[in-house]
């Protein structure tokens, strides 16, 4: 199984992802940053989603052989592209969660980081924007949840650890 966290930039993706892994070895982790590096960009798919969905599928029987039983893909994901990844995977069961918190929490966050500060109201706008759509399998609000509390409830969710 994968199970795919995504939200807009500063939701937690990868340090979600990398709690879960962390407390469950027999998962692996897969950044979606790490596997659409392709510049530049198709003018056609700016976010790279043909090439991200390639390596995905190329990869996961990879991770799954090494012994990995269930691979954590932290990324961005789109209602558009969801079906390009899941035509890629064909059987793979791939659950998506969408991770969120409330605006100021995720304005914080996104500040916190310290880079790209410029770039909040477009974070924020990209937020609420997937706020509003309904492709995901479930969503959990981390706005007061601490990363091992979000761990726990997204695991608890997909069953994926026990």
């Amino acid at each position: 199984m994968i199970l795919w966290l995504f939200g807009p930039p500063a939701s937690g993706k990868t340090t979600l992802a990398r709690e879960i892994v962390g407390t469950h070895p027999e998962l692996a982790h897969l950044d979606t940053d790490q596997i659409g590096l392709c510049y530049p960009a198709p003018d056609d798919d700016q976010a790279n989603h043909r090439v991200k969905s390639a390596s995905l599928a190329a990869l996961w029987p990879l991770y799954r052989d090494a012994g990995a039983r269930g691979l954590v893909v932290s990324g961005l994901l789109t209602a558009e592209a969801v079906d390009l990844y899941r035509d890629r995977l064909g059987e793979v069961k791939v659950v998506l969660c969408r991770l969120r918190a409330e605006p100021e929490v995720h304005r914080a966050r996104f500040l916190g980081r310290g880079r790209f500060t410029d770039l909040v109201e477009l974070c924020l706008e990209e937020a609420a924007a997937l706020d509003r759509t309904e492709f995901a399998d479930f969503t959990v609000d981390t706005t007061h949840l601490s990363t091992a509390d979000s761990a726990a409830l997204v695991l608890d969710r997909t069953g994926f650890a026990r």
